[in-house]
C-alpha cells in the first residue's frame, strides 16, 4: 500500500508532538537544565555568583515558552494533515487551521525574542548596579519567521472567505 504524504505527514507531527515530551525529560535528566549548563548557554552573559540556583533554573524554564506554543502549532498542522488525508483540503476547517499555523508562527518569532530578553535580564538580574544586561536579539530568521508566517495567515484568511462564499452559493443553487 503506497502512503501519500499527507497521511505521511500526519503520522510524523504525531510522532513529533509524543516525542517531545520525552526529549525534554531526557534533557532534564541529562542536566541542561543544571545551572552550570544554563549559564555555559550564554556565554556572554555575565552571570553574578550572587545569582540564586532558582533564578538559572527560572531562566532555562523561560525559554521553553516558544517551544511549548511550537507544540500548538504541530498539533495545527498535524489535523491540517489529517484534513488533507481526507480530501477535505478545500473546506473552511482547513483554511481555518492554516490561518492558526500563521498565527501560531507570529507567536513563536515575537516568544521567541521576548524569552530571550528575558532569560538575559533574568541571569542579570543579580548583578551589581551597571553590569545588568537588556539585550533584544531580532535577526533575519525572525523576520523570516514573521514572512512566512503572514503568509500563511494571509492565505488562511483567503481561503476562509472563498470556503464562505462557496457556501453561500451552495445556498443558493
Amino acid at each position: 500500500m503506497a502512503y501519500r504524504l499527507p497521511t505521511v505527514l500526519f503520522y510524523a507531527t504525531w510522532a513529533t508532538i509524543i516525542a517531545a515530551p520525552v526529549v525534554l525529560a531526557g534533557l532534564i535528566l541529562n542536566g541542561a537544565f543544571a545551572p552550570e549548563a544554563i549559564k555555559a548557554a550564554f556565554p556572554h552573559v555575565p552571570v553574578s555568583d550572587a545569582q540564586s540556583v532558582d533564578e538559572i533554573i527560572c531562566a532555562g524554564v523561560v525559554g521553553l515558552a516558544p517551544w511549548a506554543i511550537a507544540l500548538w502549532v504541530l498539533y495545527q498542522a498535524q489535523a491540517l494533515f489529517g484534513l488533507y488525508r481526507d480530501g477535505k483540503a478545500l473546506t473552511r476547517d482547513a483554511a481555518h487551521r492554516i490561518f492558526q499555523l500563521g498565527l501560531g508562527l507570529v507567536l513563536v518569532a515575537i516568544t521567541a525574542v521576548l524569552a530571550r530578553t528575558a532569560q538575559i535580564l533574568i541571569l542579570t538580574w543579580a548583578n551589581e548596579d551597571g553590569t545588568r544586561m537588556l539585550a533584544v536579539s531580532f535577526g533575519f530568521t525572525h523576520v523570516a519567521l514573521l514572512l512566512a508566517a503572514g503568509l500563511m495567515t494571509i492565505i488562511g484568511r483567503s481561503m476562509i472567505e472563498a470556503a464562505d462564499a462557496v457556501d453561500d452559493m451552495r445556498g443558493i443553487v
